[in-house]
Formats: structure tokens, C-alpha cells, sequence
């Protein structure tokens, strides 16, 4: 398979991280900021929080990017460590509260069925949906169509194999046309 310019682009800069350039560091925080943190608000679904969360992926990232093996897989892992920190963060709001559901158990439950393609006609109407919608439907969501992740990188980024992610991404999609629904956007 063909590498796009980004992904050749990621590699070259997790390269340079890992030989310590440092201007490089800088460059990754400039690049993958935005995403990272709006993927991490549409897991924790608090701007304060996410931003808290986007600290510490920005830690581990900086201690971490040395002993990356794939450079390529850069961008994976950059996501792969923000759900991590998102659903730690939100795992521990969960055991402070009670009356809050588990995201743990809402992550690791699966459902069957198969992809189709989704058409958004306005922007805001489907950010306002995708809050609306569960956590493990969001986070494939943004993922794959925001983020334009494989459905394998998404697997990866979401630690379950590509047959769930598709599965949740047909949910996710069905979900987000009824949150738009009741919004008055869409059939």
C-alpha cells in the first residue's frame, strides 16, 4: 500500500524527535495539537479536562517518542496515548462519582453489523450530534471520518480488532443520523 505525504511527513518527524532535534518536539505540538484535543474532548467531554489530559499525553509523548519503534506509526500512537489518558482520566471521575456511568464497560462493549458511508451537510449540527452520542461511537467517529484514520489504525488506536471498529463506526453513524434528527438536520 502507498504511504500518503502526511504519513511520510509523521515518520520524518518522529525521526527527527528521536534523534533529539530540538525543534522538533515543537513542530509535533504544532502539528497534532488541535486533533489530540479534540479527540480527547470527545472523550472526556469537558474542555478543562481535556486540556489535562492533552498535558499528559504531551508528557508521556515527550518521554516516550525515543523508544517508538515504528516511526511511521506515529500518529497512531500519539492517539493511542491520548484515549489512554482520556479514559484514565475519565475512569477516575467515574469511581468519584456513582451516579455517572462506566466508560470502561461503554469502551469495551461491542455490537456487530457492517459499514455503509455518511454525508454531514452542516458542521456544527454534527459536532453538536457527535457530543450527543456515546463515547466508544464518538471516538470511531472522529477517528476515522475527522481524522481519517484507517479502520486498522483506528483498531489500534482504540485496542479492539478492525471487525468491532467497523461495527461501531455503522452504530456510531446510525446514532449521529438520530441525534441530527431530533437537532432538525438530516432525514
Amino acid at each position: 500500500m502507498a504511504r500518503t505525504t502526511r504519513q511520510i511527513e509523521d515518520e520524518r518527524l518522529a525521526l527527527r524527535c528521536r534523534l533529539g532535534e530540538p525543534a522538533a518536539f515543537a513542530e509535533l505540538v504544532a502539528r497534532m495539537e488541535r486533533p489530540l484535543l479534540y479527540f480527547a474532548r470527545s472523550i472526556v467531554r469537558d474542555d478543562d479536562a481535556a486540556l489535562d489530559v492533552l498535558q499528559a499525553v504531551w508528557m508521556t509523548a515527550f518521554r516516550g517518542l525515543r523508544r517508538l519503534e515504528e516511526p511511521s506509526a506515529l500518529r497512531t500512537w500519539l492517539y493511542r496515548v491520548t484515549r489512554g489518558h482520556a479514559v484514565s482520566h475519565v475512569r477516575r471521575d467515574v469511581a468519584r462519582s456513582s451516579a455517572e456511568r462506566s466508560l470502561a464497560e461503554e469502551v469495551e462493549a461491542t455490537s456487530a453489523a457492517e459499514d455503509d458511508r455518511f454525508d454531514a451537510e452542516d458542521a456544527a449540527a454534527v459536532h453538536r450530534a457527535l457530543d450527543a452520542i456515546d463515547v466508544r461511537h464518538r471516538e470511531v467517529l472522529v477517528l476515522h471520518f475527522l481524522e481519517d484514520m484507517s479502520v486498522a489504525d483506528v483498531a489500534t488506536v482504540v485496542g479492539c480488532p478492525p471487525g468491532t471498529v467497523k461495527s461501531r463506526i455503522f452504530h456510531a453513524k446510525r446514532a449521529l443520523r438520530e441525534a441530527l434528527r431530533r437537532q432538525g438536520h438530516g432525514n
